[in-house]
């Protein structure tokens, strides 16, 4: 029990020291380090801090917004999307997508905060699971057909 007990008191250090780095309040700052998960997250973001989390066109049918078969979307381990690595806009229903596997991802990352994870290093771990923004009777939808894949790439690699 101690040594589970230290170990809680080093995580909750370790993400308080994070944590000053985040615009937060004083009061904010000691609600946020009040749950276990909210500092895993912390840890997580940094473990992965040099992670991206992309999701890949891999298959385009009719979509109105221009998303074409290679296109990539990319995303940092906080899960904030980074436009200033895109070629153009974005569609709301492409992130609306997207946004469910993004925060699975983002749960495994804070969960591996003790390299639970396969090797620990999450890189190319997750399994691939497509998909799709059609959401219409119509073929192909209201405003296209996009399929995609999302990945955890190294930024270091």
């Amino acid at each position: 029990m101690g040594n589970e007990s230290t170990e809680k008191t080093r995580k909750a250090s370790r993400a308080k020291e994070l944590l000053n780095e985040y615009p937060l309040t004083a009061e904010e700052l000691s609600t946020f380090l009040q749950s276990e998960k909210r500092i895993n997250r912390i840890l997580g973001i940094d473990k992965f801090k040099n992670a991206q989390i992309v999701a890949e066109i891999v298959e385009s049918t009719a979509c109105i917004a221009g998303h074409s078969v290679g296109y990539k979307i990319y995303f940092d381990s906080m899960g904030r999307l980074l436009p200033q690595k895109t070629e153009k806009p974005i569609c709301s229903r492409l992130l609306n997508k997207v946004w469910y596997r993004l925060i699975l991802i983002l749960d495994r990352m804070a969960d591996d905060t003790g390299n639970y994870i396969g090797k620990g290093d999450f890189f190319n771990e997750m399994i691939e699971v497509r998909m799709s923004c059609y959401s219409a009777i119509f073929p192909y939808g209201d405003c296209g057909y996009v399929l995609m894949k999302v990945c955890v790439e190294n930024t270091n690699a």
